[in-house]
């Protein structure tokens, strides 16, 4: 499963920096060469092969136990997003997906309940039962819009979040060859 995960990542990635590449000017297009031949067709099965069952629903009287015992933090923010971390009740995560963040509907499943526009896009690690939540700063609450203005710096955002991602992977790949290359030596 993990091997899978990392592989499906790695795709994901190159996906989005793939998306990114005309819009970035901090990465020559030269980088995106074996970027370009993702094929999406893999992508697609990847997420089917890595994907692990989906839990059963939870009953209407333990979602309405939920909800009276979440507990939501006060907002803080960036020059881009406001954030919240949404802590829920330990009982709830076997029925949590596991490996992947929740659309919006499946976690209003869940009894969180916030208004429109926010998206679950972690999870804390060391407290598996805190969730991240973020929006775009002035997005409308009750449609979920973010302001026109504020999508071009959410996609510079992405973009270079893609860039530090293939520089990270960059790093692993020289590490590994170096180790290789130590025990070739030996």
């Amino acid at each position: 499963w993990l091997a899978l995960r990392r592989q499906w990542t790695s795709v994901h990635c190159k996906l989005h920096l793939r998306s990114c590449a005309c819009t970035s000017p901090l990465i020559p297009m030269a980088e995106f060469g074996d970027i370009m031949d993702v094929d999406e067709d893999f992508h697609h099965a990847m997420l089917a092969m890595a994907a692990p069952p989906e839990p059963q629903p939870p009953n209407p009287q333990q979602v309405a136990q939920w909800a009276e015992e979440t507990d939501y933090s006060e907002k803080y923010v960036d020059e881009i997003y406001e954030y919240r971390r949404v802590t829920v009740p330990r009982t709830m995560l076997p029925m949590l997906p596991q490996g992947r963040t929740m659309e919006e509907w499946e976690w209003r499943k869940h009894g969180i309940t916030m208004s429109r526009g926010w998206q679950h896009y972690d999870h804390h690690h060391p407290e598996a039962n805190v969730l991240l939540f973020r929006r775009v700063l002035g997005t409308d609450p009750r449609t979920g819009n973010p302001p026109a203005e504020m999508l071009a710096k959410v996609q510079q955002r992405m973009c270079y979040i893609a860039e530090l991602e293939q520089a990270r992977q960059r790093m692993i790949q020289d590490l590994e060859r170096k180790r290789e290359q130590q025990m070739a030596d030996l």
